[in-house]
Order: structure tokens, then sequence, then C-alpha cells
């Protein structure tokens, strides 16, 4: 599938998520998941990356400069590591590490769609 018909069909669902289930539904489905996704691939992909501003704006189309904010706030938060989960300590370090990987790069992927969505 190209990536014009994979956002347009993201945003057409966003949009049945918004009428059926409601705006935080829909924004986190869209923009916490399937637009920061689409970002990453973009980093390696010319045809995603081309993508980036149609997508944006039909984005901006379905929510609210003030969603889109709020949105981005909570986008790809996750729950604080616990070694205590582990049995042995090295398996526990080494999770962390990833982790810390994971979310460092969410981290950046946040900033750029909050690059993306909110400048004016």
């Amino acid at each position: 599938m190209k990536p014009h018909q994979i956002w347009t069909e993201q945003c057409a669902a966003a949009r049945a998520i918004q009428v059926e289930f409601g705006t935080d539904r829909a924004i986190s489905y869209l923009v916490g998941e399937k637009f920061i996704n689409f970002l990453d691939a973009a980093e390696t992909d010319e045809a995603f990356r081309d993508e980036i501003p149609a997508f944006v704006a039909e984005i901006r189309d379905i929510f609210e400069q003030w969603q889109l904010a709020a949105a981005l706030d909570i986008a790809r938060q996750t729950e604080r590591f616990n070694p205590a989960d582990y049995d042995d300590p090295k398996e526990a370090e080494v999770e962390r590490r990833l982790e810390l990987r994971a979310s460092a790069h969410d981290l950046l992927l946040v900033e750029r769609a909050r690059e993306w969505l909110l400048e004016e």
C-alpha cells in the first residue's frame, strides 16, 4: 500500500472512531499511534516523507490545535521501569537499557510530531 493510501485510510478511520467513541480515542489512534509511526517510517523512506505535509493538513482538519497539543503532551508515555519485575539483575539491566533507547526514540518522534502539527 502506498503512503498516501495509508494515511487517508487512517484519517477516515479516525473520523469514524471520533463519531463512535469520541475525540480522545480518535486523536490517540491517529496522532499518538499512526502519525508518529508514519514519521518513524519517513526517517528511512522518501515516499513517506513526501506525504507528511498532506497528512498533517488532514489531521489539522480533523482536530483543533489545542486538542493536538494535549494529545502530544501524553503521547507515547510509558510506565516507569521497575527492575523488581525481573528475577535476574543482568536481564533487568538489559531490559532497562532497551527501554531507555526506545523511550528516547519515542521522545524524538513526539517532538517531531509536535513541530509538524503545532507550528503555525
